[in-house]
């Protein structure tokens, strides 16, 4: 029988079709389907799943959700470009990244944006679900993908770009 221990400061509740655990950030609902679940002292067993793959999903699943509501999730991005920068006005993220116009983001109420500036422009997201952060950090990354010649763009944090050689330089 597969089981998890529930973190310090979260508790969880469930009925037939919803999964509630909440925590000192906040707190996330998943529907769950077809999972019977049973708490004894401070553990979350799993009545009906086998020793498959598919029942390591669900308890990977659930493990996320408790590291998201106790410790939460981080993503950082870095702006790399003469010139990038970022500001955070109210729910609104502006972008300089080059354009001939600033680029604006609307920040999701479920993820917090930070900006700070050393060495060149970052950015801190914070949340409480993984998947909602590294999508909001995907969704920026987007709006100006690092370039393969210059390595201009937005970077995740310690992300290494690999430069081609310009027309010049192959000769």
């Amino acid at each position: 029988m597969l089981s998890l221990r529930i973190p310090a400061k979260v508790s969880v509740r469930w009925n037939k079709d919803f999964l509630q655990v909440t925590g000192p950030l906040g707190t996330v609902i998943k529907q769950k389907k077809g999972l019977l679940l049973a708490v004894q002292n401070d553990r979350l067993y799993f009545l009906n799943i086998e020793q498959s793959l598919s029942s390591h999903f669900y308890v990977s699943l659930i493990n996320s959700i408790f590291t998201g509501v106790s410790r939460g999730y981080r993503k950082r991005l870095r702006l790399v470009g003469v010139g990038f920068r970022a500001s955070i006005l109210g729910k609104i993220l502006t972008l300089k990244l080059g354009y001939s116009h600033v680029v604006e983001y609307n920040i999701p109420e479920d993820v917090e944006i930070f900006c700070a500036k050393a060495k060149g422009v970052w950015l801190l997201l914070r949340g409480k679900e993984r998947q909602r952060v590294c999508q909001v950090a995907a969704e920026i990354r987007a709006l100006r993908v690092p370039d393969a010649y210059q390595g201009k763009g937005i970077r995740y944090n310690k992300e290494q770009i690999v430069l081609k050689k310009g027309k010049r330089e192959a000769k």
